[in-house]
């Protein structure tokens, strides 16, 4: 059977409120481990990235301190588990009061009560107030193993410490929905604290939007700065403000220790008989910037100077392409009743080329006046008088000696006799527009 017995003066009970208010923003249960010398208070987040421990020292601390482990001779020890609001209940806020106005208390007396013959093992708190009441609370406690994380102080080179009532005034900066923090050594003197949240996209939607906030502090204002330029260090923001805000309740010095990225990084501060440690996991590298989210992308004009290139290396690909591929074959609509084909060097080589420069204005980058003048030559090419040979059209007869009722004014010139009365008839022959066989509705 366990013997654990101590108690609290009224400031060390209120130091015990802050202490397990702290340690609740990392886990909802706290592990208890008492042995000869020391008593001390350990949570673990959920996801096993951040390790808190708190040692209260047996002689400085407490008014008076008695612990004989069950079992394990002078290096025994008592562990436990309890959730962390049933603790919140016990030890409130207002214990400690220097005026010695009401709620303020006398002493705070712990004992453990562990019996063969009970089922239920308690720990029992006495709050003795300064008018005679005593408040008694009787809390179960669950047996459990107590680890603890390990971290070797030789191999973090890196080092740095400052005040925690200065600290906190750069973490009110910080926005309230940032997650990481970005502790960046810079080159020029400067230590940059920046925070912030990863845009998160699914798709065409944005569940969160970026937000980035730094704050710069000099190296001279550091108590002690000895970290390599250029590395940064990462760690959650939630970690760091509820580590800071509890370092200003002790108005101490706040001390960090780390090596490299990826390996943890330990914050320990502390004083009368008290020390805090806290190992948080960390991500980073030692040069480049941290993963901060892009800004949105935002509209740009169509005729912005940053696309050219990409816009020249499409326009030399349709170029290679155009060289390579073999011309058209020619269509059937495009010969005459008689099977040959028209004449290759009016419209179809205009037409072949019309191709190419269709796909080449389809750029925004051309001006418009070049683009206008293009397509201005590509429409006069496409609608040049063609010369058909031998194919069956309408001619106009500019002649005045001619009897309308023998010979209408529009007539076949494709047939001899109408080739011949052109010739002798008239000098001034107009150039066909159009065949008779795309007349329609006239007869």
């Amino acid at each position: 059977m366990v013997v654990l017995n101590f108690t609290l003066a009224p400031e060390a009970a209120s130091k015990i409120h802050d202490v397990l208010v702290c340690l609740g923003k990392f886990s909802d249960a706290v592990a208890i481990e008492a042995r000869r010398e020391r008593f001390t208070f350990t949570a673990l987040n959920s996801s096993k990235s951040a390790y808190a421990a708190v040692t209260l020292d047996a002689k400085q601390f407490f008014a008076s301190y008695e612990c004989i482990p069950s079992h394990g001779g002078p290096d025994g020890r008592f562990t436990c588990s309890m959730y962390t609001k049933a603790l919140l209940s016990v030890f409130k806020g207002r214990l400690y009061d220097p005026m010695g106005r009401d709620g303020a208390i006398d002493r705070c007396e712990v004992s453990v009560q562990e019996r063969d013959n009970e089922a239920q093992c308690r720990l029992i708190v006495r709050m003795v107030c300064n008018q005679g009441v005593i408040k008694t609370y009787k809390l179960t406690y669950e047996a459990v193993d107590v680890m603890h994380a390990l971290f070797d102080r030789n191999v973090a080179k890196n080092r740095w410490s400052m005040h925690s009532g200065a600290v906190k005034e750069y973490i009110e900066y910080f926005g309230t929905k940032t997650e990481m923090l970005d502790i960046f050594a810079g080159e020029d003197g400067r230590c940059v604290f920046k925070s912030y949240t990863e845009k998160i996209s699914n798709g065409k939607e944005i569940l969160k939007h970026p937000l980035v906030t730094a704050v710069a502090v000099n190296t001279s204002d550091f108590e002690d700065f000895n970290v390599q330029p250029g590395l940064h260090i990462i760690i959650s923001v939630k970690d760091f403000k509820a580590i800071v805000v509890h370092a200003d309740t002790l108005k101490t010095s706040l001390k960090a220790y780390y090596s490299q990225p990826t390996r943890p990084l330990q914050f320990s501060y502390g004083s009368d008989g008290l020390l805090c440690e806290f190992t948080l996991m960390t991500s980073g590298d030692y040069n480049a910037a941290p993963p901060t989210p892009t800004p949105a992308p935002q509209p740009l004009n169509s005729r912005q100077p940053s696309r050219a290139p990409s816009t020249a290396m499409e326009l030399t690909d349709i170029g290679s392409m155009r060289n390579e591929m073999p011309p058209p074959s020619e269509p059937v609509s495009r010969r005459d009743r008689s099977g040959r084909q028209r004449n290759p060097g009016s419209r179809q080589n205009s037409v072949a080329q019309a191709q190419p420069s269709q796909q080449e204005s389809d750029s925004l980058f051309v001006p418009e006046r070049e683009e206008a003048r293009r397509r201005e030559e590509e429409e006069d090419s496409a609608w040049a008088p063609l010369d058909y040979e031998k194919e069956e059209t309408l001619g106009w007869d500019a002649s005045a000696d001619h009897d309308a009722s023998v010979f209408p004014t529009f007539r076949d010139s494709g047939s001899e006799e109408a080739s011949r009365t052109n010739t002798v008839e008239s000098n001034q022959v107009f150039e066909p527009t159009q065949r008779v066989s795309q007349i329609k509705g006239l007869w």
